[in-house]
């Protein structure tokens, strides 16, 4: 199953100059081949869902057109009803949007400052509110869900409910995980990592373990268990006591907007899997039996190491240490995420396997960073993002001349790394490789006023950030009442 394709493209804004061709053809390259690339996963996977038995795609719907751009799920609106009891009342917020139902509402997001226009996000303590608030209906729905999608087989919906509700576990905890490191509270940073890897696990299974042909060296899969194991991590008592303490240390005027945070890139899952089947391979065969260093990139991609562990074979996932990082370095230029917010201390790689996970690779400063974090001297270090921004280049060269080099010499550069595991790029261009639609200049009053609003609205809505763009356009009742 893979997302629809996209293309870079030339400048949107009026006057810039192009790059030149050598350039040009390089990234134009690069996206025929993620495509090719992500063309044959479909064409793999569908076949093999199909032989498998286990989940069944429904006739007349390809698999991959139930995944969303931006993350997620959804079916097709006619076929609503084929949803479990228990998903319907699980999924109360979903959205319904041009022939499609969503299994992600706007709650999914609610905790993020970036899903309200200016001026009206809440205060952090009450965004993370909506996380604490939401967490006893886990406990509450996790059996049902389970116990519907471990049948063999599974009905397609009744499996892609249990998916869909998995993330939205995994997002609540990434969420509390993040306020967790903000705050320095390493307690429960601990338990929080635990949650997340018991959910990561579980997560793997039901989404690629469940389905894998025989013989495929697929991590194991213990569906009959399913239902206990969803329900002891999220009827865990020590969750709700700290989601309670975050809550009181996150209260008060002097807690920055990005305490909390929500939207993230690198929940797809699809994406994860592609590094499962096309890059992890390599790299065992490269370092058989050597200690791994399996590092997530907190801003993009907080869930991507337990999700990938859970996923590798047993003996194989023994050897892997799962570590968290925040290098990022276009979230803080973009003003998501200040340089107050926590930053990475000294990671131990000595004699390991470090792999650098992360949502998307631009210019590659984040992967710097993550280097100059280490300490001792590691076997071997290696970036493995789930995406590549071909797009950037087009729209905004100078970002990479600002660096003090030229635009080919970046893009050399830039695919030796990327390519070191494997040898192929990643399946899928950044979601904000996309053509940049113009919105209405920013204007000087961006004050309460109706219209402002309506222009920070479009603004975004036709940004650069083509996943803000998706979410805002998507939840606009939300967005513009909240």
């Amino acid at each position: 199953m893979t997302a629809r394709a996209a293309v870079p493209t030339v400048p949107a804004e009026p006057g810039r100059a192009g790059l030149l061709l050598p350039a040009r053809r390089r990234l134009f390259g690069w996206s025929r081949e993620m495509a090719a690339q992500r063309g044959e996963l479909e064409r793999g996977w569908t076949a093999a869902l199909q032989a498998g038995g286990a989940i069944s795609p429904p006739p007349g719907v390809a698999a991959a057109q139930h995944l969303a751009d931006g993350g997620g799920f959804r079916l097709p609106a006619a076929l609503e009803n084929q949803l479990p009891a228990a998903a319907r009342a699980f999924f109360d917020d979903r959205v319904v949007r041009g022939g499609w139902v969503y299994l992600r509402g706007f709650g999914y997001y609610t905790a993020d400052a970036q899903m309200y226009l200016p001026g009206r996000a809440p205060a952090p303590g009450r965004r993370f509110a909506t996380v604490q608030q939401r967490w006893p209906r886990y406990a509450e729905f996790a059996r049902p869900l389970a116990e519907t999608a471990a049948r063999e087989p599974a009905g397609w919906y009744a499996w892609v409910a249990w998916l869909a509700f998995l993330e939205s576990a995994v997002q609540d905890v990434c969420t509390a995980r993040w306020s967790a490191a903000v705050l320095a509270d390493d307690r429960a940073a601990g338990v929080l990592d635990e949650v997340l890897q018991g959910l990561g696990v579980l997560l793997a299974e039901a989404a690629w373990n469940r389905w894998q042909p025989q013989g495929c060296p697929a991590g194991p899969c213990d569906r009959a268990t399913w239902a206990e194991r969803a329900t002891a991590l999220t009827s865990d008592a020590r969750i709700p006591e700290i989601l309670r303490e975050l809550a009181r240390a996150l209260q008060g005027p002097q807690v920055a907007a990005d305490a909390v945070r929500a939207v993230r890139e690198g929940d797809v899952l699809w994406q994860i899997a592609a590094v499962a089947q096309t890059r992890w391979p390599a790299l065992a065969a490269a370092h058989p039996g050597a200690p791994v260093l399996l590092v997530s990139e907190a801003f993009g991609a907080m869930a991507a190491g337990p999700v990938l562990a859970g996923m590798l074979p047993a003996g194989q996932r023994d050897r892997v240490r799962l570590a968290l990082t925040r290098g990022s370095v276009h979230e803080e230029e973009m003003a998501r995420v200040s340089g107050t917010a926590w930053r990475t201390g000294r990671l131990e790689a000595d004699g390991q396997v470090v792999v650098h996970l992360d949502d998307s690779v631009f210019t590659g400063r984040t992967h710097a960073g993550l280097r100059r974090a280490l300490t001792g001297v590691p076997a071997a270090v290696y970036l493995v993002p789930l995406t590549l921004d071909v797009g950037t280049p087009f729209n905004h060269p100078e970002e990479i001349t600002a660096l003090g080099r030229g635009v080919g010499e970046h893009l050399a550069d830039l695919e030796t790394a990327v390519r070191a595991v494997g040898g192929a790029l990643p399946p899928a261009p950044s979601l904000w490789a996309r053509r940049k639609a113009p919105g209405p200049p920013l204007g000087a009053d961006d004050g309460p006023e109706e219209g402002s609003w309506e222009e920070a609205f479009e603004r975004v809505a036709g940004g650069s950030d083509r996943l803000m763009a998706l979410l805002w356009d998507r939840y606009a009742p939300e967005v513009r009442n909240a």
